[in-house]
Formats: C-alpha cells, structure tokens, sequence
C-alpha cells in the first residue's frame, strides 16, 4: 500500500517506522531537511522536501497513487489542508492530526470536515487525557486497555518481591481466569510461555475479565487503593482534557493543578473554577511539601518537557506518593521513569500511530494498540469463515513464535484459550503478537486467499 506521511517530526517518523517495517510505500513529506535527512538514515522509506499542502508536492509525490495521506506536522492547519487537498486528488482515506480541539465541536454548527475531506483527526492529548483516566480508575496498574465492549481488561502490572507471583513459573500459578500474555523485563518484551518465572520488577500483562480484576485471583495480594486528590503538574493540553473528564466523571473530589505560566494558570482558573491551580514549579520539592503532596494523592507529570515530567516525579516520590503517571515523549526515557518510581508512563505519539494502524488493517481487525515499548501488539480480531484460525485446535494449528492467543469472546462467554480450545467463525479473539509477527497473526484470522489489499477497509 502506498502512504504518505505529511510531517518529519516525532509522530510522523514513528508512523513511518511502523508502517515501513510492514512493508508499506512509505513517502514523507517535510520542509525541513535534517528531520527528513533522519527518515533517510533510519527508515525505508523515500523523504521529498516541500510544503506538504501543496498540490504540486502531492502531485509530485505521486498523491493520485496514494492509498492514504496522514498529515502530522505540528500545523494544525496545514494537516488539514494537506488531507482536504489529497482527497480532492482521489486519496481513499485521509488522516490529520488536529491539536487545536475548537476545529474539534460537537457544537450544531461545527463544520463536518468528512464533507471536506477530512476522513479521521486524531489530538494526541485527548488521548493522552483518556489513557491517563484509564490509569487513574485502576491504580494498580501500569497500563490498561479494554476489549469486548470493556468486560475484558489488559491490566500491566509492576511485580515487587512481595507478590505471591514472584520467582514462580506461569505454569505453577493456578492461572484458570487469567491468561500472562506478556512480559517485559530490562526494555525488552518476552512471549512467555507455561516454563517462564516471572521476577521483582517485571511489567507483567494480564488479560481476563475486567469483574475479575480486583485481587487478579489473590496471586499479587494488591489492594485496590482509594485516593482523595489528583495533583497534575503542568496545564497543558493534555492536563485541560483530563480536568474536563474527570469533572463529566466525577471521578476525584479534588483536583490541583501546578503550571509556571501565569496565562496558563488564569484560563485554568477561569474554565475549571472547582480546581485549585497554583503558578509555580511543580518540580520544587519544598512546594509540593507545603501544599501537603504525598501518599492520599495521584500524581500527574504533564509538562511537555520529559525532564520536567521525571525531575517532579522524583519529587513526589521522595514525599511518599506512590501512584505516578508520566508523560514521556522518548522510548527510551521510559525504563528512566521507572528507575526513579514512575507507575505508569504515557507517550502520545504512540497512541496516535495505534489510530493509524487500526485505519490499516483488515476488516478482521477490531482494535489495535502498541505497547509502550513500541515491538508489541494487542488486537482484538475477528475470525472470519474458513480463516486458518478455524481449522483445529489450537494445539494443532501452525501459530507464529512471537504469538500468543489471549482471550476468545463468543457471544457473551468469555473463554480463557487453552491448547484444546477451537475457534469458530465469528469469535472475537484477543492476540498478543510481536510487531514483527503481527501481519502473521492477522492472516490467521483471514479467510483463505484475502490479501492486506483486498481486505482494505477506509
């Protein structure tokens, strides 16, 4: 399939990685010529400079050709543009991403930009703030995502020394409602099998009913903990649309929030007015000490600056709070975070190239979601008629090394898969896959002799 990437930046570059290494036509688009000389040295994939709005560039790009545009720069409205034109150039699907959210109403007469062109926005920080809420609604965990209209739950989980899963083999654990999909331990993930030991600080991920997750069958003895404050550091975007959804929620009976910028912290003021705000360095330990920040709260580390978001963490930590969320913008800072006692981290760009990988996959593919780490996935997949997923058990069925077959979902019932489980027709399964496995695993649950093409669905 051929796509073209408006935008050379950290979203666009991430997108290009993924999609180049599924064997796309990958073309970016950029004026500036060190990030595009960044997509020559690490991606396969062709770099033109230019202003990706323009007609002339798509044209010369080979936009009439494109199967789909995905304008990501940092312009608001040049992504727009850029989609509005190449839909005009006969593009099948169109995608921007879009942070200013007044171009977003839901207001009567908000214009309908499908009409114009535009097929999906994506605001990296609305779904920053829905991940974070997530987060916030199950303490314990690192990471969630749920499946089956939410009465299946993907819990990640830091093991410490005081778990009863600790130093045991996924084979001895008694696991009947709960299947390990995945483990991630030192930045690198593993496919783990009956043999695997879990160890203290493995990220540990867990698929099962959500109803059952509160003691996860009493193998980690964690207690779902109530906090009273949510205390944000930062009033960014992403820190207005979490305030927004934890206010429509009511969710948390208070919320602070801590910027530096004294125009950031008026329009907080005036927008939220049941929100404490203070204009001050969320990352001095001594103000986070005299407003009382410690073991009753949530913290929130959403700055924009990974070294912001870490420095105030450290803080909070060394004043007993041990529920933190980060913002981290780089992969690799992520094992950072957890070094100095992060829970759980956040990377936006990553949940908006989930988007974009959801628009790419067959019409099998339900959801799709990147772990942290960025070389895994969780889907949710459909098993159509007659796809190699339905001919045996699955014992006997020739799944990839890297695989793992999470849960079923047939109607009502969910089913923990075991090697005599068979798939039928129509069945919603949750496949835990590596990124270099995961067209493998999608063509399992093709019929046989659909192609990634011919299954296309905008």
């Amino acid at each position: 399939m051929k796509i073209i990437v408006v935008g050379a930046g950290k979203v666009g570059f991430n997108i290009s990685r993924v999609l180049s290494s599924e064997g796309h036509d990958i073309v970016v688009v950029d004026k500036d010529p060190v990030a595009l000389q960044s997509v020559f040295d690490n991606l396969d994939a062709m770099g033109v400079g230019g202003n990706g709005a323009s007609a002339r560039v798509l044209e010369q790009v080979g936009v009439d050709e494109a199967d789909m545009v995905i304008a990501v720069t940092d312009n608001d409205e040049l992504n727009m543009i850029a989609c509005m034109t190449a839909k005009q150039c006969g593009v099948r699907t169109t995608v921007a991403r879009v942070r200013n959210r007044e171009y977003m109403s839901s207001q009567p007469f908000g214009l309908s930009y499908t009409r114009f062109g535009i097929d999906v926005m994506v605001n990296p920080e609305d779904l920053a703030a829905q991940e974070i809420f997530r987060l916030i609604e199950v303490p314990m965990a690192t990471d969630i995502e749920y499946f089956a209209d939410g009465r299946l739950s993907l819990i990640g989980i830091k093991v410490s020394e005081s778990f009863r899963v600790a130093g045991k083999r996924i084979r001895d654990m008694g696991l009947d409602r709960f299947t390990v999909v995945c483990i991630i331990r030192d930045g690198k993930t593993l496919i783990p099998d009956g043999d695997t030991l879990v160890l203290p600080d493995d990220r540990m991920f867990v698929l099962g009913r959500t109803s059952g997750f509160d003691s996860l069958n009493g193998l980690t003895s964690l207690k779902k903990r109530v906090f009273d404050r949510i205390v944000i550091a930062g009033g960014g975007l992403i820190t207005q649309s979490l305030v927004e959804i934890l206010y429509a929620r009511h969710t948390i009976p208070q919320v602070m929030v801590i910027d530096p910028n004294p125009e950031t912290c008026k329009a907080l003021a005036a927008r939220f007015d049941s929100c404490q705000v203070m204009c001050a360095d969320p990352a001095k330990m001594d103000l986070l000490e005299e407003e009382g920040v410690g073991v009753g709260d949530i913290f929130v580390a959403a700055t924009g600056s990974d070294n912001s978001n870490l420095v105030s963490c450290m803080a909070a930590k060394r004043l007993g709070v041990s529920q933190m969320i980060c913002e981290i913008s780089r992969e690799d800072y992520i094992t950072l975070a957890e070094a100095v006692g992060v829970h759980a981290t956040i990377t936006p760009r990553l949940l908006v190239v989930n988007t974009v990988l959801k628009l790419l996959r067959s019409s099998s593919v339900v959801s799709v979601n990147l772990l942290n780490s960025g070389d895994a996935e969780i889907m949710e997949l459909v098993a159509e008629k007659d796809s190699p997923i339905t001919k045996g058990l699955l014992k006997d069925l020739n799944i990839p090394k890297g695989v793992i077959i999470g849960s079923v979902i047939r109607g009502v019932t969910i089913i923990v898969p075991r090697g005599d489980t068979k798939i039928s027709s129509g069945d919603h399964v949750v496949v835990f896959a590596l990124h270099s496995v995961a067209g493998h695993a999608e063509n399992l649950f093709r019929a046989q002799g659909a192609g990634r093409e011919s299954s296309y669905a905008s």
